[in-house]
C-alpha cells in the first residue's frame, strides 16, 4: 500500500472531501475502527497486533506506525 492508497481508505471512511483535511484532521472513533478495518481486510492479522494503532486517530500518527512496520510504502 501506497500513501495515496491509504489517503483514499481514510477519506472513504471519514467522508472528508480534500486531501488537505485527511493529512491535518483527527477522526472520530467510528472512522477509526472503519479504517482499520478495511487495512486489517488488506493485510490480514497484520494491523490490529500492532502497538499504538488504536491511538493513530489522524493521518500522521497511521502514516508513521505503517510505515515503521514496512505495511506503507514510501511511494
Amino acid at each position: 500500500m501506497n500513501k495515496n492508497q491509504l489517503k483514499k481508505v481514510i477519506k472513504k471512511n471519514t467522508n472528508s472531501k480534500e486531501v488537505a483535511n485527511i493529512e491535518t484532521d483527527a477522526w472520530d472513533s467510528l472512522a477509526h475502527l472503519n479504517i482499520l478495518m478495511e487495512l486489517e481486510k488488506a493485510f490480514p492479522r497484520k494491523i490490529t497486533s500492532i502497538n499504538g494503532i488504536a491511538e493513530a486517530n489522524n493521518y500522521k500518527k497511521l502514516k508513521n506506525i505503517l510505515l515503521s512496520k514496512k505495511i506503507l510504502s514510501n511511494d
